[in-house]
């Protein structure tokens, strides 16, 4: 009589959910579960043998990673990400010194809708400026945004802040001080941040 054995892992779904799958390069479904080792006699599992860690495997590819890929945010988490960043810096440099100005609060309005919120108004604006965080708040959010961009992509931050605190006249110290803990909290070094608010500043008009 002929015996066919082998060996397969079956899997058990624990969670499921959306991720950025480094295989695709996009968004995907993934499926994250614990798998078994079991011994296959004529194709059905007779005997458990060793416990296999558990992976996350993508829905489109089929490809298996560790869990610590769930860690990376997916395109849509980032989107909301950057944009509620760029709130918090124009709001903060509002708080800093131009909160009554026209000009400020108009260059406010047009970083948060070029962020991608479009029905952004002087209202939500006025919103905004009564709920402001703190600067630890702020401060969370920035660094953990820091680690999924690139150097260009956190000066492209800090120049946001620095042009609203421009647009009604040079820096305020209270302003330079936000600026510059906003790009320390980036990760970037007092050189790179003074070179971004010195573009910024070479780039108003007089």
């Amino acid at each position: 009589m002929v015996v066919i054995v082998g060996v397969r892992t079956l899997r058990k779904v624990l969670d499921d959910g959306e991720f950025f799958c480094p295989e695709c390069g996009g968004d995907r479904r993934y499926q994250y579960g614990v798998g078994r080792r079991r011994l296959i006699v004529l194709g059905i599992p007779v005997l458990p043998l060793s416990r296999a860690t558990g992976s996350v495997e993508c829905g489109v590819c089929r490809v298996v990673f560790d869990r610590t890929v769930l860690e990376v945010p997916t395109g849509r988490r980032l989107t909301v990400l950057l944009r509620d960043v760029t709130r918090a810096l124009a709001i903060g440099a509002l708080v800093a010194g131009g909160e009554s100005s026209p000009a400020a609060r108009a260059a406010a309005i047009a970083a948060v809708r070029e962020a991608g919120v479009l029905a952004y108004t002087d209202e939500l604006l006025g919103a905004d400026l009564y709920a402001h965080i703190g600067d630890d708040d702020a401060a969370e959010a920035l660094v953990a945004l820091a680690d999924h961009l690139a150097p260009e992509g956190r000066a492209r931050l800090v120049a946001v802040g620095a042009r609203v605190a421009l647009a009604d006249g040079p820096y305020r110290t209270l302003e330079l001080d936000m600026l510059l803990s906003a790009g320390a909290w980036l990760g970037l070094s007092r050189a790179e941040v003074d070179r971004v608010l010195d573009e910024a500043a070479g780039h108003m008009p007089l």
